[in-house]
């Protein structure tokens, strides 16, 4: 019970964004240490840098989260064991740079496609966050600044269906003649 306390509570809230910064910056050492086998195939290290440019993207939005509910910087440094520019960088930056992600991975691994694959996981994160905001804002039926509101009506709700699926029809098919 003292943990549902805890978690409701600020300093709940900094505790678990530090805990959760933590694992994520485990889980970076982690890719990082698997990416150092040798004899990778190249399916084996096209897979290497995705894992990578994950938890780069997941260790850079926890430590944005862990600054948003007041960790201060030089705790940051501590629960990362980072260097002052990189965790700047971090906190600036959605996706760092390649300069800044060639420090982060084992040498000779390709820093543009990690951050490639950072970028991507980035804006997967936050194309989830928007789909989430869309599904709970057209299923609200209660506001609380005006009250109660009806729902949209389903024509509303099947033309953003139908705008939704043209813009990702048209992104899938940019996608597929980008491969061939």
């Amino acid at each position: 019970m003292q943990s549902v306390t805890a978690v409701a509570s600020p300093d709940g809230s900094r505790t678990e964004a530090e805990r959760q910064l933590v694992a994520a910056v485990a889980r970076h050492r982690e890719a990082v240490s698997s990416m150092q086998e040798l004899g990778r195939s190249d399916a084996g290290q096209r897979v290497a840098i995705k894992v990578f440019g994950r938890a780069v993207e997941l260790v850079s939005y926890t430590l944005r989260r862990a600054a948003a509910a007041g960790v201060p910087f030089e705790r940051l440094l501590e629960l990362t064991r980072g260097e002052p520019d990189v965790v700047r960088e971090g906190l600036e930056r959605a996706v760092p740079e390649p300069r800044v992600l060639a420090r982060l991975a084992p040498a000779g691994f390709d820093a543009r496609a990690g951050a490639q694959a950072a970028a991507t996981f980035e804006a997967i994160r936050r194309l989830r966050e928007l789909t989430q905001r869309v599904l709970c804002d057209v299923g609200l039926d209660v506001d609380a600044d005006a009250g109660a509101r009806s729902l949209p009506a389903a024509a509303d709700v099947e033309g953003l269906h139908e705008r939704f699926e043209a813009a990702w029809q048209e992104c899938r098919q940019a996608l597929e003649q980008r491969e061939t």
